[in-house]
């Protein structure tokens, strides 16, 4: 109250805990606080505690040396799961990290509700949640997301200073779940109403859906308008030049209880897009680009042309293509799979780097390629990091570990299972893409050792070749 902020709590009764339950019984159903409920002398009670305390301005924060020390030897422990996680929660209170290093802790736990685990232990001890976008891109799964938000808190959980490209569906009989409703209405007013707000619905409390023929309701910006019940859907979608950052930052204001975020500039959030978010095709037009360039400018001046106006249409888009040698999208025989034309799976390209629906992509549109070659590059860089923590340094014992029946080349189903089955969590598809440069659904050990370059140059792990691994032999040599 002294800070002016609002209540973000659960059930807008001021209280920290979320989801109590006793006995598996859910106490929210018989009391309207759990303050109400009184305390048995046996039995299992459980809930989540979200505290608003925050890591002060300035706080230090651990070195990526000392983070990745502490991460070798995490990896290299004896310990289930579970037990590293109790190790972690016992010392979590003695540092605060960076987004990058939440997006590498999460990176080493296979199980869902492992990584649920260990990221509610640090989420709050977050010095940089303007960036959360860099590890959240690790959660394609948006069940996982949701189980987050209900235990940290939906409010506590929004992506204020990145919300491109998020999903929501929240239920309006849920206060915090509400204000995010709110929130989601009153930022789009202020960006681009009501164009960002995508694939939008309400479902009545009966199971109907309303038509919301005129669009979603401005009157939803402010909290006491919206309706405290039925379920409330879109995506959210942003154009750079649309972008409004001081309304996003006056939202992290108003909800939030981070330390100097008042002060926050624009230039110091790190854009990020995931791998999961654009079509398939854009992915495929980024491969391309990433094996003829050494970044995405280039080709956007090659399309633009000598001397050209700064922006890219369909017609040139298509043109520039076919100019460059780009044959990923021509239609291959007994592809059955797919049955889109080559101008069909351009214009999917296009639209998506139009998201402001001009007519045109500007270069600021078309720099969301090159926060997407940002996670493409750390993405590979996590995988042979994974496999040089889990196999040592020469990749040829990561090789041979996942070629386990000696046949010299891994098909795209086998590669999935293999490194599922090592523990590693990531888009293991688009690695198998960068992989097979020859684009036959295969990878020879000679494709294999592109990885080689992905190698960190000044902060190695050190590791011993292991002579077993969890769940599969390890050939010798």
């Amino acid at each position: 109250r002294k800070l002016e902020r609002k209540d973000v709590s659960q059930y807008g009764n001021g209280s920290h805990l979320r989801n109590p339950l006793f006995q598996g019984r859910d106490l929210d159903r018989q009391y309207n606080s759990v303050a109400e409920w009184k305390l048995p002398e046996d039995g299992l009670f459980e809930v989540d505690y979200v505290s608003n305390a925050r890591p002060l301005k300035g706080t230090e924060v651990l070195s990526n040396d000392l983070w990745d020390r502490l991460m070798v030897q995490m990896i290299n422990s004896s310990c289930l799961p579970q037990d590293r996680i109790l190790a972690m929660r016992s010392i979590s209170h003695t540092f605060s990290m960076r987004s990058s290093h939440m997006r590498s802790i999460v990176g080493y736990f296979k199980d869902s509700h492992q990584r649920a685990d260990i990221f509610i232990v640090f989420y709050l001890r977050i010095v940089d949640l303007h960036n959360s976008k860099m590890f959240m891109v690790r959660f394609p799964d948006q069940e996982e997301v949701v189980a987050l938000q209900e235990r940290l808190g939906y409010a506590s959980f929004y992506p204020f200073f990145q919300p491109e490209n998020a999903k929501f569906e929240l239920d309006l009989a849920i206060h915090d779940q509400r204000l995010c409703a709110s929130m989601w209405v009153n930022l789009c007013q202020k960006e681009k109403y009501p164009h960002n707000l995508h694939d939008y619905g309400y479902r009545l409390p009966d199971g109907t859906e309303d038509p919301m023929a005129l669009g979603v309701p401005r009157s939803w910006g402010n909290f006491d308008s919206c309706p405290k019940e039925g379920r409330f859907r879109a995506t959210y979608m942003c154009a750079p030049e649309n972008r409004t950052f001081s309304a996003r930052k006056e939202l992290a204001v108003t909800y939030t209880f981070l330390n100097g975020i008042e002060e926050l500039k624009e230039e110091e959030v790190q854009w990020w897009t995931g791998l999961t978010e654009p079509p398939e095709d854009v992915l495929g037009l980024l491969e391309f680009f990433i094996s003829r360039y050494d970044d995405v400018k280039t080709p956007f001046t090659k399309i633009d042309g000598e001397g050209g106006n700064g922006v890219i249409t369909l017609s040139e888009l298509t043109e520039g293509l076919d100019a460059m040698g780009c044959h990923k999208f021509d239609k291959k025989k007994g592809d059955k799979a797919d049955q889109r034309t080559k101008a069909q799976r351009i214009d999917s390209i296009f639209r998506y780097l139009d998201p402001g629906c001009e007519g045109s992509v500007s270069e600021q549109e078309w720099a969301v390629l090159d926060q997407l070659w940002k996670e493409f590059d750390m993405s590979i860089k996590e995988f042979v990091q994974f496999l040089m923590l889990t196999f040592g340094e020469d990749l040829l014992w990561a090789w041979e570990a996942l070629d386990d029946d000696e046949s010299g080349e891994l098909s795209e189903e086998e590669f999935l299972q293999a490194v599922e089955k090592i523990g590693y969590f990531g888009p293991a598809k688009v690695v198998f893409a960068l992989l097979d440069s020859s684009d036959d659904g295969n990878i020879s050990f000679d494709e294999f050792e592109v990885l080689d370059k992905y190698k960190p140059l000044n902060r190695r792990p050190t590791v011993s070749r292991p002579s077993t691994l969890p769940g599969m032999s390890l050939p010798t040599t």
